[in-house]
């Protein structure tokens, strides 16, 4: 089917051929032919490359070119990566229209008005649910939803929040399109099913992949097929890997742990460095601007010098620990074809589409801490395998699983090269997705019956695969109750005002619970700053880091006493569990006291064996968590609650109290705050006599036009502390800040 045939209006059809499409795939073709312009529910199951992004950008333009008027269209995807991604895809066709594209990702804590001003927008799982929590008025207008790789409705973490947000969505708009776009699932139909939505299964990929069994040098393929692989650097996995670079091509490693890619990584470049056959196949050519641009950054110099080294060998690692400008250069330098060989851990499959030739799985096995290694899943494996094959590069993709005896060989081939996908399984009755998404659908209610909350659940994939989760309900509205969330008489409830701020702050319910108790414990103005980041990441909400294995026994027994300082009692209401978890609060909780206190990053990175992902997710979650205690605080009038305010923004920039005002300013991180104070400028007003020439000649690096910016409000900042300037006003009256006041 050619472009010119769909039923859509001349000018869609100007833009879209302009923007190089032509001919459909044959999934596109067939999610057209199954209803998808006539605005049919559709469940779309292809493998990755198929063409999935362009059957969502039709389901938009369905309604976007038309004559449709106060329609709105929403895009859902899990990472914000990908939704970035498809952001500029649509922007590129439906600003051509004049439509207006939005993007939200982050701040769980503001409705943002002006996304309803957008005709489509653009949206993770997470900010979905806290935009329907906030009650945005606009999503009572949404016709067409497009939700990006359903198959996430089986992830323990982020399958329940998506699984809400489709019935909430659904039971709010009666005749909304729901276009969901998966992975190959084996029960794509039960899908359907769920959403009452035709469904397309197609195998069909742009590339044909080829999916082989290594085992004693030699691939055996699928197909029946063999190919021999010369031993170079003796390794396995390696030499699979320098086999398609050897034929032009370029390797996609993974490993199942961070150290495993940067072992591998530094292996192959160690093995280039006495071998000319293999330094000549990695010969990099073109990747200067790439350890340039590494380089540029002034942070991490110790990790960035070692990406340089292997970087300059066309090889590089991969992982979640790195830092995200250091993930985007190396992604750059692969897509460019100047890195040829790429070792990472899985979190690469799940985010960014970047292809190569041939993708080689190191291993089955996972470690899962507490229960050792386990085979991954073969919906994770085949995730993987899709990576292979680059379109318009590659004839063929291919996947090759590295097997270290006969047995692993067999059981790879049957099992995962031969193996269907598991099914995919509702998550939501499990007490911690419950106990949030009950409390976020009685909150918006205002008032429901038990009756009612689970009227909304019989929408989800958990009522089609075993029944209405009416018991569950009941038993966590309980919970909730005696939460103090929720207020029930019989089977009505009612959401209380800390049940909404609750619900509002997107924190779990247990999490907002440990917070206001430990709260009632710290009654002072200023409480020790140790004991509030201990309250902020000893919840489910937090991310955390692993102590050494040594220090668990002295950090378990500190921590029980501190647990009860903060009035819970160790081994009755905290179990053995929880007390773990309270170990790594306080080992990252030291953590975290060293980033406010302005210790080098990378002296903190040193001391507690972290990558820079690792540091930046716990400094990210726990100004997040920090902020929600002050907005708690302030709603049961705690006398902490300024300070929290202040801790919010020490906690996200790093800085101690007295640089609290300066890194608000655009451009001033920790480092250039800590000049500008030492150097006498304390306050944004003191900035005023400064011109943009000199504050850029101050701060080294800063540039004029940032300078001219950050001077800028700097001038805001200060008349809003003059007496009549809104400050004082704001303050006297109690406003409630947006959450972006505190995380700058």
């Amino acid at each position: 089917m050619r472009v010119e045939e769909l039923d859509l209006p001349q000018e869609a059809k100007r833009v879209l051929l302009a923007q190089g499409y032509r001919e459909l795939f044959p999934p596109q073709e067939e999610a057209v032919r199954a209803g998808l312009l006539e605005g049919r529910n559709l469940v779309v199951a292809s493998p990755t490359g198929s063409g999935k992004s362009l059957v969502a950008l039709l389901a938009a333009l369905r309604v976007l070119s038309g004559p449709h008027r106060g329609c709105r269209v929403v895009y859902a995807a899990p990472l914000r990566s990908l939704v970035y991604e498809r952001a500029e895809e649509w922007r590129s066709i439906l600003g051509e229209l004049g439509r207006r594209v939005a993007v939200s990702t982050g701040d769980y804590d503001r409705v943002e008005p002006w996304l309803g001003e957008a005709d489509a927008v653009m949206v993770t799982y997470e900010k979905l649910d806290s935009l329907l929590r906030h009650g945005a008025g606009w999503l009572r207008e949404v016709c067409v939803l497009v939700v990006d790789e359903i198959h996430y409705v089986g992830d323990l973490r982020r399958g329940p929040v998506l699984e809400t947000v489709i019935a909430r969505l659904m039971s709010m708009n009666q005749g909304m399109q729901v276009v969901a776009l998966s992975a190959t699932i084996s029960n794509a139909g039960e899908m359907a099913a769920w959403l009452g939505a035709g469904l397309v299964e197609s195998g069909w990929r742009p590339v044909r992949l080829r999916e082989g069994v290594m085992s004693g040098y030699t691939i055996v393929w699928g197909d029946g097929g063999e190919t021999r692989v010369e031993r170079l650097v003796r390794n396995p996995t390696l030499d699979a890997a320098l086999d398609a670079v050897a034929s032009g091509g370029q390797a996609l490693v993974f490993v199942n742990s961070r150290r495993k890619a940067v072992e591998l990584a530094e292996r192959l470049v160690g093995a280039a460095a006495g071998s000319r056959e293999v330094r000549s196949l990695l010969d990099p050519g073109g990747v200067e601007p790439y350890i340039e641009l590494l380089r540029s950054h002034g942070e991490h110099r110790e990790l960035n010098d070692r990406l340089a080294r292997l970087m300059s060998s066309g090889v590089a690692f991969h992982h979640a620990g790195l830092a995200s400008y250091q993930r985007d250069v190396v992604e750059k330098a692969f897509r460019a074809r100047v890195l040829r060989v790429l070792v990472a851990t899985p979190t690469l499959a799940a985010g960014v589409n970047l292809p190569a030739r041939r993708v080689v799985v190191d291993s089955l096995y996972r470690f899962k801490p507490g229960r050792g290694s386990e085979p991954i899943k073969v919906s994770e494996y085949k995730q993987l395998a899709g990576r292979a094959g680059r379109p318009g590069l590659d004839a063929v993709g291919e996947a090759v699983i590295i097997a270290r005896s006969g047995e692993q060989a067999w059981e790879a081939m049957e099992s995962y090269v031969r193996g269907e996908p598991e099914p995919i399984v509702s998550k939501l009755v499990s007490e911690a997705a419950l106990r949030s998404q009950v409390l976020a659908v009685v909150s918006s209610l205002g008032t429901a019956t038990v009756q009612e909350v689970a009227g909304i659940f019989r929408r989800t994939l958990y009522a089609v695969q075993a029944g209405p989760p009416r018991e569950e309900i009941d038993r966590v509205a309980w919970l909730l109750d005696e939460y103090g969330f929720l207020e029930r008489v019989g089977d009505v409830l009612e959401a209380t005002d800390t049940g909404r701020r609750v619900s509002e702050l997107y924190i779990d319910p247990l999490t907002g619970y440990r917070m206001l108790r430990g709260l009632d414990a710290l009654r002072e103005e200023k409480p020790p700053i140790e004991r509030l980041l201990f309250l902020a990441l000893w919840n489910p909400d937090a991310a955390r880091v692993r102590p050494p294995r040594g220090m668990h026994l002295g950090l378990e027994m500190e921590a029980e006493q501190l647990l009860e300082d903060l009035g819970f009692t160790p081994y009755e209401e905290v179990g053995e569990a929880d007390i773990a978890v309270a170990a790594e609060a306080l080992h990252t909780a030291d953590m975290l006291l060293d980033w406010v206190l302005e210790k080098p990053e990378d002296a903190i990175l040193d001391k507690y064996g972290v990558d820079p992902g690792d540091l930046r997710a716990v400094v990210e979650t726990a100004s997040w968590l920090v902020y929600s205690m002050a907005q708690l605080a302030r709603l049961r009038g705690h006398p902490a609650a300024g300070y929290l305010d202040r801790l919010a923004v020490m906690v996200r920039h790093g800085v101690q109290e007295e640089l609290v005002d300066l890194v608000k300013l655009p451009g001033i991180g920790r480092v250039r705050a800590r000049l500008l104070y030492n150097t006498g400028y304390r306050d944004p007003g003191s900035l005023a006599g400064l011109s943009p020439e000199q504050l850029a000649s101050l701060l080294r690096g800063l540039g004029e036009e940032r300078a001219r910016r950050a001077l800028a409000e700097a001038q805001r900042m200060a008349a809003r502390e003059k007496p009549g300037g809104g400050g004082e006003e704001a303050r006297r009256r109690g406003r409630q800040r947006s959450i972006l006041d505190y995380l700058g």
